[in-house]
């Protein structure tokens, strides 16, 4: 009877015991699930005068997530206004609080530098799809962009305008990274052509350039090349030339193109070089999804989303696989050929864009 007591203890401790293992192996299944969940940061302009642009990237990355449908990835979206403080804090947050492997953003080039050593400093991957100062460049290992350096799109910018038959051409632009390095690589390659270049700048959301403008008026440039990264600015230097009655062909940067800009009075006739808006399919899914065309930059957000999603799939497990696996990735994206360099950079291409009847329509 003893010996009977004994082994239903036995028996009974013994299910205890596997019904133990049981439930720490499903614990242990379930942890390891929510570990293997990557976070990916989005850290770009909702708010401000880049707002509109930040937006446009915000819907092509949500497009490319719905398309893509990768799993256990989560998406941290962070405002950054287009500004450097900003995006020190939202670089800070998602790496610090959401644990973020990858960085989508930022667009502007003095807030995408400034988050970049936080980037580089905690080994986490930076990606811009809008970022294009040369110094972007020699930023870290950990710091990528898909679309090209201004190291490219200042030297196709001068060639643009000195083949159109301009000899001389006053370049207005922003005085901040962004601005100050494609009016640099322009302004020398402009030269070295054998042409004549006149450089005004302006504070980032200045909307009274007529003293620049005068300036400008008085030199009697065969053409204007206006550079800016804020719709408001853009479109009040634009109304502002047509207000002083010059008469100087006007050329602009990729961040010119949008429907506001073409339908300020004074556009008429304006000609940009933009980065790609994306391919026909790309675009009628966005027009499908959103009711609308993408903006600006979009189509650089889906392929900024794929490139890191391509990683992951790839095999990366965390934030340095993820780069070592972006320096090997080659595909056809949404907005062009994705191949990254040794600096984190592509090469990118352009088209152009002139404005008639209120419109931008291929050039």
């Amino acid at each position: 009877m003893i010996i009977s007591r004994k082994i239903q203890q036995f028996i009974k401790l013994r299910s205890f015991i596997r019904a133990t293992v049981i439930v720490l192996a499903a614990l242990m299944l379930l942890l390891g699930c929510a570990r293997s969940k990557m976070t990916i940061g989005v850290m770009v302009p909702l708010s401000g005068d880049a707002a509109a642009y930040g937006t446009s990237v915000q819907k092509g990355v949500q497009l490319a997530m719905e398309t893509l449908n990768v799993k256990n990835v989560e998406v941290v979206f962070e405002d950054s206004v287009c500004d450097p403080k900003q995006a020190n804090n939202a670089a800070t947050k998602l790496i610090t609080i959401d644990n973020v492997v990858a960085i989508i953003g930022e667009l502007c080039s003095s807030a995408t530098l400034a988050a970049a050593p936080i980037a580089e400093a905690n080994g986490v991957v930076l990606l811009s799809p809008a970022s294009t100062s040369p110094d972007i460049t020699d930023a870290g290992d950990f710091i990528f962009r898909d679309v090209p350096s201004d190291a490219k799109q200042g030297v196709f910018a001068a060639n643009l305008v000195y083949n159109d038959g301009n000899t001389s051409v006053a370049i207005l632009f922003p005085n901040e990274d962004y601005g100050k390095g494609f009016s640099g690589v322009m302004d020398e390659a402009f030269t070295s052509l054998g042409g004549t270049t006149i450089l005004e700048s302006f504070n980032r959301g200045e909307t009274d350039v007529r003293s620049q403008l005068t300036k400008i008026k008085r030199a009697n440039p065969d053409a204007i090349f206006l550079i800016s990264n804020s719709p408001d600015a853009a479109s009040a230097a634009i109304r502002q030339i047509k207000e002083l009655a010059l008469t100087a062909k006007l050329y602009g940067s990729e961040g010119l193109k949008s429907d506001a800009i073409a339908q300020t009075p004074g556009a008429e006739g304006l000609i940009i070089s933009s980065v790609s808006a994306g391919t026909p399919d790309f675009m009628a899914r966005h027009e499908q999804k959103f009711g609308e065309v993408p903006g600006p930059f979009s189509a650089q957000g889906y392929d900024a989303f794929e490139s890191i999603a391509r990683a992951i799939e790839a095999g990366a497990k965390d934030a340095n696989g993820i780069k070592n696996e972006l320096y090997t990735l080659s595909f056809e994206g949404v907005s062009g050929t994705i191949d990254y360099d040794e600096n984190g950079d592509i090469s990118g291409g352009y088209e152009l864009f002139i404005v008639q009847n209120g419109q931008f329509v291929p050039y």
